[in-house]
């Protein structure tokens, strides 16, 4: 391992927990956010920013505050959806909503968007602010259509309906890890190939799950593409058909988010790599 990689690994860690503090420092006031956090998760997104925003060499207190975002972001989402979906637990211990009660998840999940937005305010590069903001609340909002459309959708929907709730509902936070640094950096003629790639990288991981939860999706009704394809085809060929469009999926996506500047991608690049393997079961 290169000294390089090693500084690198050193200075994630660190922001990463710093992060994490001010996370729960901005929510302290909310014991069912705090109780959210305090179960754990991979920190994925935060990860994913942190790393793009070494990259792209951003001040460290601007990576803070764009990786608390982004990931106060998801967990709000992971709070109402486990609400709407009536899901008693979460990372092996009761939901928010379930142990608070329904009102109480929906403040959560509602303290957490709007301690995203007061994490923002930590940015350092404050000409990119506007545009920082603008995403951020275009993310939501699509995120919020993506599940709006997912609540309602039919079991008789096509492939493409299908692909288009899958981006709407996790590809706009999935995004934001790359074009939140990007914009800080001043890149952003790049934030479009960074969503087209990531829309594909988001219904890619999207149909993995559906290819480990389609029995508990039938029997829950839920839409699930294996459930969707087996309208038409064996359990076998579904199967196959969304491994083969996980593979599909995933190659574009590395090939597009390749160009971007300074190899900020790199972190999303390897994670299409597991992703892959994972197909390959």
């Amino acid at each position: 391992m290169t000294e390089t990689k090693t500084n690198m690994q050193r200075q994630s860690f660190f922001l990463l927990q710093q992060c994490e503090n001010d996370m729960l420092l901005s929510l302290k006031s909310n014991e069912p956010s705090c109780f959210h956090l305090a179960s754990g998760g991979s920190r994925t997104r935060a990860k994913l920013c942190v790393e793009a925003g070494l990259a792209l060499q951003l001040p460290a207190k601007t990576i803070v505050a764009l990786a608390s975002t982004i990931e106060l972001l998801h967990n709000a989402s992971l709070v109402h959806d486990d609400l709407q979906d009536a899901d008693t637990t979460r990372r092996g211990r009761q939901s928010v909503w379930k142990k608070y009660g329904k009102s109480h998840a929906v403040c959560a999940g509602d303290m957490m968007i709007s301690a995203a937005f007061g994490s923002l305010a930590n940015v350092e590069t404050f000409s990119s602010l506007p545009a920082l903001l603008t995403h951020t609340q275009k993310a939501i909002s699509l995120t919020i259509k993506g599940q709006s459309r997912d609540l309602d959708a039919r079991t008789t929907i096509t492939e493409h309906e299908y692909e288009d709730i899958a981006a709407m509902k996790s590809g706009p936070l999935i995004q934001l890890t790359l074009t939140l640094p990007l914009i800080a950096a001043g890149y952003n003629e790049h934030i479009k190939t960074v969503n087209n790639a990531l829309n594909k990288f988001s219904i890619a991981y999207q149909i993995l799950d559906d290819l480990d939860d389609w029995q508990q999706d039938q029997q829950s009704k839920l839409l699930n593409l294996v459930v969707l394809l087996q309208t038409r085809y064996t359990l076998d060929e579904s199967m196959t058909i969304a491994r083969n469009r996980v593979h599909y999926l995933l190659n574009r996506c590395q090939k597009e988010l390749s160009v971007l500047p300074f190899n900020c991608a790199a972190s999303v690049i390897s994670a299409t790599h597991n992703l892959l393997e994972k197909a390959k079961v």
